[in-house]
């Protein structure tokens, strides 16, 4: 059976340098991954909203207002976090944007259905799915604690 989905060399290799290269950081760090439109539909880093992420992204709240509000995307994240136990760890979370404001059944669909490929990709157990596009403070709080159960 042949898949819809492809992701490129190119994409594989950044999402390991990131695994690698984020695994002691003490600040947020995201990789933004898209799907292109047809006819290819390959998985790839969006390098528009990447650059943003990687120049103006401070804390959670600040998703909000890089992340597109009208097409889903998959955030790879490496978030710093100590234990229970006092231990800093950063373990990497796959975050699942998908706004309520996506009025396109075809880009829900897409994405839904190259979750696991990409969750898969890029060697994640915690997924995050995020619906409320994190406008309000109740939302980052609850994003929060949901990154925050991660340890």
């Amino acid at each position: 059976m042949s898949s819809l989905y492809h992701i490129t060399s190119e994409t594989k290799l950044q999402i390991r340098k990131f695994r690698t290269s984020t695994s002691r950081t003490e600040t947020l760090k995201c990789l933004c991954i898209a799907i292109e439109p047809k006819p290819s539909y390959q998985i790839v880093i969006d390098e528009e909203i990447q650059e943003e992420l990687d120049s103006e992204l401070e804390q959670l709240s600040d998703l909000s207002d890089i992340l597109p509000d009208n097409i889903p995307r998959f955030v790879l994240m490496a978030y710093p976090s100590t234990s229970k136990d006092g231990l800093k760890q950063t373990p990497l979370v796959l975050m699942f944007w998908k706004p309520q404001t996506v009025v396109s059944q075809e880009w829900k669909m897409l994405y839904a259905g190259a979750l696991e490929m990409v969750r898969s990709e890029c060697g994640t157990f915690k997924l995050v799915e995020v619906t409320s596009g994190l406008e309000d403070e109740d939302d980052v709080d609850e994003l929060q604690e949901q990154l925050d159960s991660c340890n």
